[in-house]
């Protein structure tokens, strides 16, 4: 279980090269990870569940984005990042 966690989470830092992802990006993808959101998405999935996870932010909660490029975190905000993680990767059992 820990081997396959991390095998997840080294996919959601692998970043094209000198064009970084943005750092609100980064903070929603390592939350999902380190939390083990993406525990029942196959490793090969993994790509296409971050760009779903972060249009979906971008999209239905821009205020989360922004509180995370801002450097706030709080219990409501990771409460979503949570809530938006489990509900998209359910598709992927």
């Amino acid at each position: 279980a820990v081997i396959s966690k991390g095998e997840r989470n080294v996919e959601l830092l692998k970043q094209p090269v000198n064009s970084p992802l943005p750092v609100e990006t980064q903070v929603a993808m390592i939350y999902a990870g380190t939390e083990n959101l993406l525990r029942n998405i196959p490793i090969k999935k993994v790509k296409e569940f971050q760009v779903e996870y972060v249009d979906f932010l971008r999209n239905k909660h821009p205020e989360v984005m922004a509180a995370l490029k801002s450097g706030k975190i709080d219990d409501q905000l990771t409460g979503v990042l949570k809530q938006v993680a489990t509900e998209l990767s359910a598709k992927y059992n």
